[in-house]
């Protein structure tokens, strides 16, 4: 007890505290990003991390030991003011979320029991027609990461690896030109996609998942809950989205796609996804096609491409793919909160 008690007061070098710990039975708390995460990490140069310890023999409440605590890239190594250390015989649990501005005092970011809550808030697109792509100047790409673990006396302790991932979500859409009656060189345009029925807020809750059997765990539970706003959002294309027969391509480059808040929506949602297109070069024959989101729902960390096909007659929507969201590497954005 009067080593944790030491430990506990032992903040860092210029604390004044005259107390050296043992080495070989006391090891600091550091952190790192996954180098597999490299790739999707590009703008991550600093993260807040908060974390509590919690005697696995005891019932009482976990103690914070990382409350917002900045942690920032220094010449290839990831720094916090201070030193905070491992306990044995105790559950260490830590959450950790980039850009930190997404904590900012105005989403109300909460702590306790080892679950970060925090509000969350798209920029408002309904007064807005953008052009070719969704205007992401006020949009936060908010990720996190999360780590659990038993710490007991001997036990080898490197740096804390986070592996960070998205928590919104990634929307494509992929036209294809299909209908046997056209000849080879026909092609279609679009003019205009448009979604309506977008909810903008919402709670986001991130925790560590239980350990179950295992020493250690990086697997998460993310909420969403408080869902609320209603948004519309318009993207003009410039006669650059041309199909051509029997050929499919994303409306939308792959590294610039939409991103929303994930949501569920209802079967009583009014929410539709809508184009305006038209056949070769007849602009002034517009045609319209729509699919409904009822029932559907965008999950975190998730990448969709709603694959559907155009003929003569219509649109026709086909199968989704879904698949992990990996990429945060859109260049030219400062990301910022709203």
């Amino acid at each position: 007890m009067l080593i944790m008690c030491c430990m506990l007061g032992l903040t860092s070098c210029s604390s004044g505290s005259d107390y050296e710990p043992d080495a070989d039975r006391i090891v600091g708390i550091s952190f790192d990003v996954a180098p597999e995460s490299r790739a999707m990490t590009t703008f991550i140069d600093e993260f807040s991390v908060y974390g509590d310890m919690k005697l696995q023999s005891g019932a009482h409440d976990p103690l914070v030991i990382f409350s917002k605590t900045s942690v920032v890239n220094r010449d290839g190594a990831w720094c916090y003011d201070g030193t905070q250390y491992w306990f044995p015989k105790h559950e260490h649990s830590f959450v950790a979320v980039s850009p930190s501005s997404a904590l900012a005092p105005e989403a109300s970011p909460q702590y306790n029991g080892s679950e970060l809550s925090f509000d969350y808030t798209m920029p408002s697109y309904s007064d807005k027609e953008m052009q070719e792509t969704q205007d992401k100047t006020d949009l936060v790409d908010v990720v996190a990461a999360t780590h659990r673990r038993l710490y007991n006396d001997g036990d080898e302790v490197n740096a804390i690896s986070l592996k960070f991932d998205h928590l919104l979500t990634m929307i494509n859409f992929a036209p294809k030109l299909d209908d046997k009656t056209l000849r080879d060189d026909d092609y279609i345009r679009f003019h205009k996609l448009e979604i309506s029925g977008l909810k903008k807020k919402a709670r986001i809750a991130v925790s560590p998942a239980p350990r179950l059997e295992n020493p250690q765990t990086d697997d998460r539970i993310i909420k969403f809950t408080g869902h609320d706003g209603s948004d519309n959002l318009t993207i003009t294309f410039n006669g650059s989205k041309t199909v051509y027969k029997d050929q499919r391509i994303n409306l939308l480059a792959d590294d610039d796609a939409l991103i929303m808040l994930p949501q569920q929506f209802d079967a009583s949602s009014g929410a539709t996804v809508r184009f305006t297109y038209s056949f070769k070069d007849d602009a002034e024959n517009l045609r319209y096609g729509s699919f409904s989101l009822s029932g559907q729902e965008w999950k975190p960390g998730t990448a969709y491409t709603y694959n559907f096909t155009v003929d003569k007659i219509g649109l026709n929507l086909e199968t989704a793919t879904i698949q992990a969201w990996k990429s945060q590497n859109i260049p030219g954005i400062d990301w910022t909160v709203e």
